[in-house]
Formats: structure tokens, C-alpha cells, sequence
């Protein structure tokens, strides 16, 4: 019913009109909105849709990874081939070490390096009674025990040669050539910082009364920083002091560089570089971390409960060789963080010639057998090679290694 209002000068059917235009006006407008609206509603849906779709797509392939890195973790090698091999020959008292991803041979009369064919990098001849050998990631350094003469190399070039004025009782070499060598003076002994060159930019001295006798030296990779092990008798047993030395600005204002120091009442004949902000110290009783760039501070001990037989490290892990005492094993390994956890504890047998740590797998190998493990404690592979192994240089994939022997170098590939 329309309700009939008639204002002046309005004729009733122009308002009637009017009135009805209205009408078709509002309608025209609603229905636009309503196709506003549905359309709206279809780039939501689809949006969804398709964030569905992706999430499913992620899904899978997240779990196909996953199912992918169980199924790597867990697998065992049985098998292996020769992917490569070519010939060496070196002396019969020529021993073998790695450098870096390199190899290195070295006797009394010379040293050599050379790439994972056998490519010939470098030799050097010298005369060595006693040798003395420090590395440090791609670096070496040798020096005569009671000689006067340091050799210092890399994996690219020999980095020149240090003459010393006093007899050498120890050494210690980092990445960057630089040289710390323990120089006995009777009753005074000296540690001297050489560059690659000769030329000794810092020394300190110290003394069987102050600090005792220095047994081990290591340097930071950089250098910055000195470890230094000092034993001396007490009465009633010995003692021991790891003490940290910076040549940086920051040790410039101390005196003899000293920082910092900790005593034990136990022998530490092992002093180590992991990183440069990260060491460790092995005891007759105990595992110890210390941190800092500059002032290194203790920062975990771990209690020992068998005699160490054999050190190795990485830049992550320190591994410890004992004898098992639980008699299951000839031998347990220890596998410990910066933190000082337990991360593997595994029992072998094998009468191993040296044990290498890459990333999270352990390799484990004596005169022809070797052993891999992850961190899980799964035994990757076990076998025996046709050949002698001097030396394991672990490739970038758990089924990969270089073995190098008397007379040979094989890359290997698991199956």
C-alpha cells in the first residue's frame, strides 16, 4: 500500500514515479554488492585452497626428508670400491700425517705434501735427530728437540725458516705461520713468538720457581692467544698450572702478556687450541674447557674415571681413548662437547693406529681395519681393507674417505 502525501505544487503521479524510481535505484545497488561480495568470497576460498595445497606440499616434503635423514642415519655400509687409486713411494721410516685436506710425510731428512692424487706440493730437505712436529689446521712447523732450526709450512708454499739462539724443547704453530718455541736456559726458560720469517716479535721467561717446567704449548689459530702447562714438585706429589698468554692489545699492558691461570693437583701433559675463543686441557684425572678471546676463564671439568690412552679433538668435539674397564671391549671413546656432555660412548676392538673426528661421525682405524660411527652409536661400516692404512682423510659425505698407504692412495666410496 503506498501511503499517499501530496505537498504543494506536486502533482500525485510525478510522486509515484519518483517513489518507484527509488525503489529500482536500491535494488541495482544490493545486487552489485551481493556480486561484491561473492566475489570476495571466491578469492578467499581460493587463497585457502590454495594455502592448503602448499601446506600439503610442504608436509610431504618435510616428511620425505625426514624419512630420508632417519633412513641415512641408520643405514650401515657393508661394502666398498675404488674409485680412484694412484701410486706412492716414500721411505720405509718416513711417517705419515694429514694437513688439513693434505697429505704429509716426514722423516729425519725432509717432508713432503702433497693433494689427495699424490700431487706433489712441496718438499724440503733438513737434518733432525729428534723432530718436533706441530699443525694447526693447514699449517706445520718443525723443529730439531735441542736443535736451533724451525721449519714452517702450509699446504700451498714453505713459509720460511726460524734460527734460534738458545736449544728447542717444544713448539707450537698456528694457521697463520706464527711460531711459539720453548728455549731452554738453564735455569731460566724461554718461550719465543716467531713469525713465519724468523723474526720474533714476543718473548717471556719463566722459571722453575714461578711456574715450573713448561711440558706442552699450544697457540690459537690466530695466534692471539698462548696455553701453556706447567708442572713442578711439591711436597707430597706435584702440581700442575695451565696459564694463558695474549699478544694482542689487550695483553700488551700485562706483564709477560700473562691473563689468566688455574692450578691442579695432577699432572696436565696436553694443552689444545679448538677455535680461537675455545680450549681444552687433559689431566691424569680430569677433562677441562676454558673460553675467551682474551682472557680465557674455566668453564667446565669432567672427572676421569680410567686412564687416557690417546687425544683427539676437532673444533667441536674432544674424543678420549681409555681402556674399557667393564671388560665388554678392549677399548671405550668418549666423545665430549665444549659443555663437557657425553655425546657417544662407544666400545671397539680394534688395535687403532688413530682415531679422526668430521662433523658428527667418528672414524676409527689400525693397520687395515676401520670403523665409522655416527653420534647415535651406529656403526656405519666395518671392514677390512686390502691394503695398510697410514692415513684417513674423511671426504665431505659419510661414504666417502681417502686412505692413504705404503704405496698407495684410494679413494674410497661405501656401498
Amino acid at each position: 500500500m503506498i501511503e499517499k502525501v501530496i505537498r504543494p505544487g506536486m502533482r500525485p503521479a510525478a510522486r509515484i514515479q519518483m517513489r518507484k524510481g527509488g525503489n529500482m535505484f536500491g535494488k541495482k545497488e544490493k545486487a552489485e554488492n551481493r556480486k561484491r561480495e561473492h566475489y570476495s568470497d571466491k578469492i578467499v576460498k581460493y587463497r585457502l585452497r590454495r594455502l592448503y595445497q602448499g601446506s600439503l606440499i610442504v608436509a610431504a616434503i618435510a616428511a620425505a626428508v625426514a624419512i630420508f635423514w632417519i633412513s641415512q642415519r641408520n643405514r650401515v655400509y657393508t661394502e666398498f670400491t675404488v674409485v680412484e687409486s694412484s701410486g706412492r713411494n716414500v721411505s720405509a721410516n718416513a711417517k705419515t700425517i694429514s694437513l688439513g685436506d693434505h697429505i704429509l710425510t716426514y722423516s729425519n731428512d725432509g717432508a713432503g705434501c702433497f693433494d689427495k692424487k699424490g700431487k706433489a706440493i712441496w718438499n724440503e730437505t733438513f737434518e733432525m735427530q729428534d723432530p718436533i712436529v706441530a699443525t694447526c689446521n693447514t699449517a706445520i712447523a718443525f723443529g730439531d728437540y735441542n736443535g736451533r732450526k724451525i721449519y714452517v709450512m702450509n699446504t700451498q708454499n714453505i713459509l720460511g725458516e726460524i734460527s734460534t739462539n738458545m736449544p728447542i724443547r717444544d713448539l707450537a704453530v698456528a694457521e697463520n705461520g706464527v711460531v711459539a718455541a720453548v728455549l731452554d736456559d738453564s735455569d731460566i726458560t724461554w718461550i719465543y713468538l716467531y713469525n713465519s720469517k724468523g723474526e720474533a716479535a714476543v718473548r717471556f721467561k719463566t722459571t722453575m720457581s714461578q711456574f715450573g717446567y713448561p711440558i706442552d704449548v699450544s697457540l690459537s689459530p690466530d695466534s692471539n692467544l698462548a696455553m701453556v702447562s706447567f708442572v713442578a714438585a711439591e711436597e707430597g706429589g706435584v702440581k700442575s698450572s695451565v696459564a694463558f698468554y695474549n699478544f694482542g692489545e689487550v695483553g700488551q699492558n700485562e706483564v709477560d702478556n700473562y691473563m689468566s691461570g688455574y692450578d691442579y693437583q695432577a699432572v696436565v701433559p696436553y694443552v689444545r687450541f679448538m677455535t680461537p675463543e675455545l680450549a681444552f686441557a687433559v689431566a691424569d684425572d680430569r677433562l677441562m674447557f676454558y673460553e675467551g678471546a682474551q682472557k680465557p676463564v674455566s668453564k667446565t671439568e669432567v672427572l676421569l674415571e680410567s686412564e687416557v690412552r690417546s687425544v683427539h679433538h676437532s673444533e667441536t668435539y674432544v674424543a678420549l681413548v681409555s681402556y674399557d674397564t667393564t671388560g665388554k671391549n678392549k677399548y671405550v671413546i668418549n666423545l665430549y662437547d665444549s659443555m663437557g656432555k657425553v655425546c657417544l660412548s662407544q666400545g671397539f676392538d680394534l688395535e687403532y693406529r688413530n682415531v679422526v673426528l668430521k662433523d658428527e661421525r667418528v672414524y676409527i682405524y689400525g693397520e687395515t681395519g676401520c670403523s665409522i660411527y655416527n653420534l647415535s652409536g651406529v656403526e656405519k661400516f666395518n671392514g677390512v681393507m686390502d691394503e695398510s692404512i697410514s692415513l684417513l682423510i674423511p671426504g665431505d659425505s659419510i661414504g666417502k674417505f681417502t686412505l692413504v698407504g705404503r704405496d698407495s692412495i684410494r679413494e674410497i666410496e661405501l656401498k
